[in-house]
């Protein structure tokens, strides 16, 4: 009796086994089964890759500071579904930002993080870091001055009188550059042989004292300016006189082309007017020189019909050389 006892607890227990590992069987088929089909059907949707520009975002105290350099775009490269890489190159969701919150002024490098993108798709920045500079803020408020070219004006008229309805604007930026503002342009575009006056949106631009353009950002970009030009009473021809601002006149031969200008203005003030002063820098010029001379406008006049002229400035000692030389070649000549 206890040895066909024992043989029944032998067979339920092998039993058992066979059943666990059936069991075991059957679900490892059924996985590989589901993951074969998974692969399968994700084998059929074709993947694509795309490369997409994408502007980029600093996150910044920019109540104190400003950026000064660092990118303004970066690549991003998405892979995934051609149908979501399509979708993601025509609608363009993907934002790229980089947060400096909490740096001082310095330069940084710092991660460029990427957000809508499709949880579908594989997407990364490149590149993946970008270095700035943070500068300390500054801001400052400039005056505005009416700015054109002269030359546009058609001869005999002038600008009697010029008005903005913006008289000073609020440059900001790097201290640095604030600094070095002299003042903001408003440029007025005019049409050459201008006769009638001009009404303009004229654009506003921030130069330091030599006219160079500085780059700051301005509280506002634009300004009305309003010309209002006149056909000049009189007008009068004029020779041109050196001036000599240093050096001596006396040790320099010098000729103007043109020689003579014409003056437009009131009679009286052309009456008082006989020669146009040029001041003419004289120092350190040892042979016969050409310059190009910007001419000063006096008081009362409205418009010069030449704005340049051509100065030729021959050092005396220069045509003695030459006269001496000429001479002593007419002796030697002779006496041969």
């Amino acid at each position: 009796m206890k040895k066909l006892g024992s043989s029944k607890i032998i067979n339920i227990i092998f039993s058992l086994l066979m059943a666990i590992l059936l069991a075991a069987y059957v679900l490892s088929v059924k996985n590989y089964s589901n993951s074969t089909n998974s692969n399968s059907y994700s084998s059929l949707i074709p993947e694509k890759k795309a490369t997409l520009t994408v502007p980029l975002t600093f996150q910044y105290d920019s109540d104190d500071y400003v950026i000064v350099g660092g990118a303004s775009t970066v690549s991003v490269n998405v892979q995934g579904s051609s149908a979501l890489v399509t979708a993601a190159k025509n609608h363009n969701d993907i934002a790229a930002s980089a947060d400096l919150r909490g740096l001082g002024a310095g330069q940084h490098t710092v991660n460029v993080a990427l957000s809508g993108v499709n949880s579908s798709l594989s997407a990364n920045a490149s590149p993946q870091t970008v270095t700035v500079t943070l500068a300390e803020k500054s801001s400052a408020k400039k005056n505005v001055k009416v700015q054109y070219d002269d030359s546009k004006i058609a001869s005999g008229y002038s600008v009697t009188d010029e008005s903005t309805d913006v008289n000073s604007v609020t440059v900001s930026g790097p201290k640095t550059n604030v600094d070095a503002v002299s003042y903001v342009g408003a440029d007025v575009d005019l049409d050459k042989n201008t006769k009638s006056n001009v009404s303009e949106a004229a654009k506003l631009t921030a130069y330091d004292k030599d006219g160079n353009a500085v780059q700051v950002t301005l509280s506002q970009t634009k300004a009305n300016v309003k010309l209002t030009l006149t056909k000049a009473q009189s007008s009068k021809k004029v020779q041109l006189a050196a001036q000599a601002s240093s050096g001596s006149l006396s040790a320099y031969d010098i000729s103007f082309d043109p020689s003579t200008v014409t003056i437009y203005g009131s009679s009286d003030t052309l009456n008082s007017i006989d020669t146009l002063p040029v001041s003419l820098d004289l120092s350190n010029i040892t042979s016969k020189t050409t310059k190009s001379i910007t001419l000063d406008k006096p008081s009362g006049v409205d418009q010069l019909s030449d704005q340049k002229v051509s100065v030729t400035i021959t050092p005396k000692s220069t045509n003695n050389s030459s006269s001496a030389s000429s001479s002593s070649a007419s002796s030697s000549s002779s006496s041969n």
